[in-house]
């Protein structure tokens, strides 16, 4: 719990974490609710229901996709930075094992992500009151917080897991947020152009679609359809795969961790 709190504090007293990075989203959703605004201001008919809650819907899309991001830059220098500048070398003088030292950071981001965006979705629905003077439905605040929040927390976990697992190979933090983001972006698309070259499964089967490369791209789209429809069951099943893949990349992280002359980091 210490190593947690310790963690968490990195966050809270760093400038970039609280005031630079909610400052960005901050202006973005201004610019976005401003000319939603003027849009509506500018036509004849009067604002409908549907209307709030498909305006909400994209303020809050806006939100998770920033969300992924910065949770990616995160998890990619939440170890390797600690390697390259040596700091890690004072935490491993206490008396923690390296796996608990491991799983607090994967805890605060896992946790801090989710945190993140219910603050911006308050803040999303402020600034559609102020500028619409209408709210979405409650159920649809409610639906889709709970739909966003659920995917932040499986790509989270996933690639906090991921990133540490490079980290405990590599004292290069360039190196590992250029694997996690080129990953994020393009891991899909290489399994999609394997599996046409090479293994042809059909691309509606569960070892298709279950893949480690394309396990997030699967579930992103679990999620928009959850958006629109009820939640089946296949969006908790992919998010628990998610969550599976980045508990072997942990533990291979811990593997390689414990082996790891840490005393050698510059």
């Amino acid at each position: 719990m210490k190593l947690l709190i310790n963690e968490w504090r990195k966050y809270l007293f760093n400038v970039r974490s609280v005031i630079i990075i909610p400052l960005i989203l901050l202006i973005i959703l201004i610019i976005y609710f401003s000319t939603i605004g003027f849009i509506f201001s500018k036509t004849t008919h009067s604002l409908s229901v549907a209307d709030c809650n498909k305006a909400f819907f994209y303020g809050i899309s806006i939100c998770y996709y920033f969300i992924n991001f910065i949770a990616i830059i995160y998890a990619s220098n939440i170890l390797s930075s600690e390697i390259s500048k040596g700091t890690i070398k004072f935490i491993l003088t206490r008396p923690y094992q390296r796996y608990k030292i491991l799983l607090a950071k994967i805890g605060a981001i896992t946790i801090l992500m989710p945190v993140m965006l219910i603050i911006f979705v308050i803040i999303t629905l402020l600034l559609q009151l102020l500028t619409l003077h209408h709210l979405p439905e409650l159920s649809i605040i409610i639906k889709y917080t709970k739909i966003c929040s659920l995917y932040i927390l499986g790509i989270t976990v996933f690639f906090t897991a991921f990133a540490l697992m490079l980290s405990s190979l590599t004292s290069s933090p360039a190196f590992v947020t250029g694997c996690c983001i080129v990953y994020y972006f393009f891991a899909a698309g290489l399994w999609a152009l394997i599996n046409l070259i090479y293994l042809d499964l059909p691309t509606d089967g569960w070892l298709y679609k279950l893949c480690p490369l394309n396990i997030n791209s699967y579930l992103f789209d679990l999620m928009k359809d959850a958006i629109e429809n009820p939640i089946h069951n296949e969006f908790y099943i992919a998010l628990l795969a998610d969550i599976v893949y980045g508990c072997i990349f942990f533990l291979i992280a811990v593997l390689i961790f414990r082996r790891r002359d840490i005393s050698l980091a510059n």
